[in-house]
């Protein structure tokens, strides 16, 4: 009986961890991207391209890492059935 409720519990994990990750994502490929400007020597910070571009990596960044969540809750309870 416990065992089910632990799998019942990694499986609700995995469920919203993958929803978390679906969010995360779509929030870094959703909205327009500014125009790119051209600079002589760097990009500066204010730069809206280059602000675009990292949240867009943050928001990568935050999806993978849900979704290795989502995926360790399912080899977890993979492993346990197996032993």
């Amino acid at each position: 009986m416990i065992g089910l409720r632990v799998e019942k519990r990694l499986d609700i994990g995995a469920t919203l961890f993958a929803f978390a990750a679906a969010i995360f994502w779509f929030f870094s490929a959703y909205g327009e991207w500014p125009q790119m400007l051209s600079y002589w020597d760097a990009t500066p910070e204010s730069d809206p391209f280059y602000n675009a571009v990292k949240f867009s990596a943050r928001m990568n960044r935050w999806a993978a890492g849900f979704s290795g969540l989502s995926a360790m809750c399912m080899v977890i309870k993979h492993f346990r059935k197996v032993r």
